[in-house]
């Protein structure tokens, strides 16, 4: 196999890497690490905002960060794709958040000759508000045409209807002319499949494979319960103010301490931040300085528990043990949730801080050893199903 990948050539693209995002920074860490072991004698080039870094930290050539910003550069992207073998479009919910970047860099890749794999992808439910749904002058439009019909013809639904039509058939025709598509879960194939394409495989987010870091970042101190926290700055928490009384509760707990930690090390930094200065003991609330994810996954591991509103936040708690819980914000909270038996404390628009409450009591009152157990058993499940989309990528790539 070495021999047949002597000389192979793949271009890691179609995630906004190089911008804030501790979660995608880890997937491809972990994407990066899995390739080596399946095809180790091949040249990598990763597509980010932050060349210097990613080529110093993941060891890999890079390129400019194409498909994403004001200049998404597609005659760029066009010339450096024609010298790769493969494009592997990886991770995160890019098939609901950015479906017509990722649909357009495919398409380049197949028009160009090139194999095009798509790799632990996910896809919500519903598609990014910011493109698919109506608002502005076009609702207003779209609501005054309703009127007109006497409300026999809802044109913000038809409107929406179609655009959500129109990206399927373009996500179904870009996924057909792949080698190999793998999903993130079951649900983003069900998702996946409303669009007509009935060939993806389920695997698991590449970032279960992530390793901690050593030693933690936080001192030791066995007398204090650290409780994490995460709330994401996009689609922030709307019940702020609730949010620092609900801090300042469980701080009444002598042996308390809060660790925020950002997974946007600028803007979820400052918004947690924000609110903690109102704290009445902010001596009590630490922040996580720093942004390396398998620095962020060895301060979970030295929480009692995590509460967040990012996915990946909740991926490195199951990664090291840590019971977590999980708000709401978009399908993906709650569908990684299931696969535990847990539901969310509510959303983003309606937080439940009574449901936080409760199943922080609940996860306090049970032994962590017990918890790491009923975890794992989840996630060697989740392991097991990436090993066997593994050796399917190993095929695809000779």
């Amino acid at each position: 196999m070495a021999e047949n990948n002597r000389n192979l050539k793949i271009l890691l693209g179609g995630v906004p890497l190089g911008c804030n995002n501790v979660g995608d920074e880890a997937i491809v860490a972990c994407v990066v690490r899995l390739l080596r072991t399946l095809v180790p004698d091949a040249t990598m080039t990763v597509c980010t905002r932050e060349p210097e870094r990613t080529a110093v930290e993941l060891q890999v050539n890079t390129a400019p960060l194409y498909g994403f910003g004001e200049n998404p550069d597609w005659r760029g992207f066009a010339a450096e794709v024609r010298r790769h073998d493969v494009f592997l479009w990886f991770g995160a919910t890019g098939l609901s958040d950015y479906p017509a970047t990722a649909v357009k860099l495919l398409r380049i890749a197949q028009g160009a000759g090139v194999k095009t794999i798509v790799w632990g992808v996910g896809m919500n439910s519903r598609l990014n508000p910011a493109f698919y749904r109506a608002g502005g002058r076009r609702l207003r439009l779209l609501n005054a045409l309703t009127r007109c019909s006497l409300g026999l013809l809802d044109w913000r639904r038809i409107y929406e209807g179609m655009l959500t039509r129109r990206i399927g058939r373009q996500i179904r025709r870009a996924l057909e002319g792949c080698a190999l598509v793998v999903l993130r879960d079951e649900e983003s194939r069900e998702a996946v499949e409303r669009c007509g394409y009935h060939h993806a495989l389920v695997g698991a987010d590449t970032a279960i494979l992530l390793e901690s870091a050593s030693p933690p970042p936080l001192p030791e101190d066995s007398s204090v319960v650290r409780i994490g926290f995460c709330i994401s700055e996009q689609s922030a928490l709307r019940q702020l103010d609730e949010l620092a009384e609900f801090w300042d509760r469980l701080l009444e707990r002598p042996d308390v301490r809060i660790v925020l930690i950002p997974m946007n090390p600028l803007t979820d930094k400052r918004l947690m931040q924000n609110l903690a200065v109102r704290s009445k003991c902010p001596e009590r609330i630490e922040c996580l300085e720093e942004d390396a994810p398998a620095v962020v996954q060895a301060c979970v591991s030295q929480c009692r528990a995590v509460v967040s509103s990012r996915l990946h936040l909740l991926i490195l708690a199951a990664n090291v043990g840590v019971p977590f819980i999980g708000i709401e914000r978009g399908s993906k909270i709650s569908t990684w949730l299931k696969q535990f038996g847990r539901v969310p404390a509510g959303s983003v628009e309606t937080c439940d801080f009574a449901e936080i409450h409760r199943q922080l009591a609940e996860i306090l009152a049970t032994p962590p050893e017990v918890s790491r157990q009923r975890i794992g058993k989840v996630t060697a499940s989740m392991r097991h199903r990436l090993e066997a989309c593994a050796e399917e990528l190993r095929r695809a790539l000779v």
